[in-house]
């Protein structure tokens, strides 16, 4: 059977010692009935990408617990931001929990917002995945330069299999490696429901997921809750993937287009 992980550490109520070592509590859970997974080793980075400017990238922020980047999310309106659920279950102190907005150095510049509320979708599912969403808002509005939000995909609407997307984050560079510091981005292509679900297993894939990927371009460990964009419009949040990040297996996202997490979306946020 084939091995994957959820893209992001896992996140417990308090946390200390140097920001690398949040990033040895790796999130365990997996799609049910997955037989032979192992916690895997190091893997995470944005494969096949390159650094990229904030200015290309307004919406990108750094969903940070303690004062350290934990995941990445998006500013979707003048007080929301969107992220993987996973990233805030069990959902932390809102005190805890900040974001960096308008710089593409995830420890530095930009401006830091901290958080009022945290909305985790009411289906997410923990074993499946299902679902994985949250909705954070600011104590303030989103403003300053490099900061503006992005517009999400409309409900009911998809981007056919071979468009290509682009996915942004701060993993690893390199197997127990640090952090990178700057922001990168890779621009890689959606894949079809029966592609996907030839490759993972019908049950796995369901209907709030879509994917995206190929081999040597991906996104892996750490990437989670960023957006996958394409023509101007977000329409995925990474969700779970490969050990083997940028391997044969396509990435496994939200699907910001399916009506239950539009609307999930929309009801909470009026976007």
């Amino acid at each position: 059977m084939k091995a994957c992980i959820v893209l992001a550490l896992c996140v417990v109520s308090a946390l200390a010692g140097p920001e690398e070592d949040l990033w040895l509590k790796f999130n365990t859970v997996r799609p049910a009935d997955l037989e032979g997974y192992e916690v895997p080793e190091f893997e995470g980075r944005i494969v096949g990408g390159n650094e990229v400017s904030i200015a290309n990238f307004p919406y990108q922020l750094s969903l940070r617990l303690n004062g350290n980047h934990i995941c990445g999310a998006s500013v979707i309106s003048t007080s929301w931001a969107l992220s993987a659920a996973h990233c805030v279950f069990p959902q932390p102190s809102v005190q805890a929990i900040t974001l960096r907005g308008g710089s593409a150095s995830r420890v530095s510049g930009g401006v830091i917002f901290g958080v009022a509320q945290i909305v985790i979708h009411h289906q997410y599912n923990t074993n499946t995945l299902d679902s994985d969403v949250a909705l954070l808002r600011a104590t303030t509005t989103f403003s300053g330069a490099n900061i503006s939000p992005i517009a999400l995909m409309p409900s009911g609407t998809a981007f056919p299999a071979g468009t290509r997307s682009v996915v942004s984050g701060w993993g690893l560079t390199t197997p127990g490696g640090s952090l990178p510091t700057n922001l990168r981005a890779v621009n890689i292509p959606v894949v079809s429901m029966a592609t996907c679900r030839s490759q993972w297993g019908t049950a796995r894939i369901t209907n709030t997921m879509v994917c995206a990927g190929e081999p040597g371009r991906d996104a892996c460990n750490g990437d989670s809750g960023g957006p996958l964009v394409a023509g101007g419009f977000q329409f995925g949040i990474v969700s779970w993937g490969a050990v083997q990040c940028g391997g044969p297996l396509a990435g496994v996202y939200v699907n910001v287009g399916v009506p239950g997490i539009r609307s999930f979306i929309s009801s909470n946020t009026g976007v």
